[in-house]
């Protein structure tokens, strides 16, 4: 798909059309493709959540699926199944999204399901309490999951006074005063044409695509007024190490973070790509050689970027014995420092580039997989990214990665954290 994939939306090789009440429709013919992807991405998620509401748009991904008044509980999973598709959702800091995957031949039966349940969720009071129970049994298990948790104090200390810090499942405090009349507002509020965009991949013509969808979508009225509320960029994390214990935790872990760039700044943000690949994709990567191959101080270690619609996380984590977590921390120090201050060798800098361009096309080889890359890019920044990112990759130099490195990852900025089991 690199070489195809256009470098903006003039050139791409599907289509865009706006209707008139605001919504996007993207569609893209694959025509070796035998199933098609409808996927609905909509303009919210925790980050723009107000705060008494915390977890509201994941406690809505699940009602979603409890029916309308024309579809009820159940009917959408059934159609969806017995034509032998599959559906899924998610929900991030920075939108929500379902879609389902069908073969080309169910794919006009099978989408007025998914826009049903999406733009007309009925939201019923039993279910409601049903599935709430199901929600705050999912945050009990993830406060359990010493990943979870790990990953919640990290996000706490890098983002101390914005809403990244807050966890998407929301607080069992949030969800049970939460009311289904909130979330129905919510719903109406968030859930408009304005804020959604249709992404429809694989095998149909994509004037049947855009057909069938602008039936089902054009109609719909532009709903509530009301913007999704604008929310700061956030400040810079002040840096230091901490130690905490959790339960549960198997091995001592330790983490290093830096505030790294906002997805919109995508040549910055590829650029951490490529360093974190440097880093530690490999054996022969700087960390892994190191830490992991020659001296044996760690048992794993990672390092990667988290873009986001507001500037994501550059972390590098690994996991040792206690005794290696303050030498492993210089270690990483160390190698950043030396990203700082010298070039990346060309043979380091083009195996990186190989590797990620390589992960690109594996990662758009589907039309599941084009339909999230569309759809991603065009809530949370615009589709041009997306559509440029090959074009974007082959443009970076090494002088870029220490630029990128010298902006992003002093490593007397670092947030660390030393991660250890509770003692028994």
């Amino acid at each position: 798909m690199i070489a195809t994939i256009p470098a903006s939306t003039e050139a791409f090789a599907g289509r865009i059309r706006t209707l008139p009440n605001g919504l996007t429709l993207i569609v893209q013919q694959i025509p070796t493709a035998a199933a098609v992807t409808c996927d609905i991405w909509v303009r919210t998620g925790a980050r723009t959540e107000p705060l008494q509401l915390s977890g509201v748009s994941h406690f809505l991904e699940h009602m979603i699926f409890k029916g309308t008044e024309k579809v009820g509980p159940g009917v959408f999973d059934s159609e969806i199944e017995s034509r032998g598709g599959v559906t899924n959702a998610a929900t991030s800091q920075d939108y929500t999204h379902y879609f389902i995957t069908v073969a080309n031949e169910h794919y006009e039966a099978s989408l007025p399901y998914l826009a049903e349940l999406v733009n007309a969720a009925a939201i019923p009071p039993a279910e409601y309490e049903r599935e709430r129970l199901v929600v705050l049994e999912e945050i009990r298990r993830s406060n359990d999951s010493p990943d979870r948790r790990a990953f919640e104090i990290l996000t706490r200390t890098m983002y101390p006074e914005h809403p990244y810090s807050r966890p998407v499942l929301g607080t069992a405090e949030s969800l049970l005063a939460m009311t289904a009349d909130q979330m129905r507002t919510y719903h109406r509020e968030r859930y408009r044409p304005a804020n959604t965009t249709v992404v429809i991949v694989g095998g149909v013509p994509e004037e049947q695509m855009l057909a069938a969808a602008e039936a089902l979508f054009a109609p719909l009225g532009e709903g509530p007024t009301g913007e999704v509320p604008t929310v700061p960029h956030p400040a810079a994390p002040t840096p230091g190490v901490s130690t905490h214990t959790l339960a549960r935790l198997e091995q001592p872990r330790l983490m290093l973070a830096w505030l790294g760039a906002a997805i919109e700044q995508i040549e910055d943000a590829i650029a951490l790509d490529v360093l974190a690949t440097v880093l530690s994709e490999g054996r022969t990567s700087r960390l892994v050689r190191s830490l992991r191959e020659e001296k044996g101080w760690a048992r794993s270690v990672n390092a990667y970027f988290m873009p986001q619609k507001h500037p994501g996380l550059f972390i590098v984590s690994a996991q040792a014995d206690a005794e290696w977590l303050e030498p492993i921390e210089a270690e990483v120090r160390a190698q950043v420092r030396a990203l700082v201050d010298e070039p990346v060798p060309d043979g380091e800098f083009n195996r990186a580039l190989r590797i990620l361009r390589n992960d690109f096309i594996f990662s758009t080889e589907a039309p599941a997989q084009l339909a999230s890359l569309y759809g991603y890019y065009s809530t949370v920044a615009k589709l041009e990214l997306a559509l440029a990112y090959p074009e974007l990759l082959q443009r970076v130099q090494p002088a870029d990665l220490q630029r990128v490195a010298r902006r992003y990852l002093e490593p007397d900025r670092a947030v660390v954290l030393r991660l250890v089991p509770e003692t028994p």
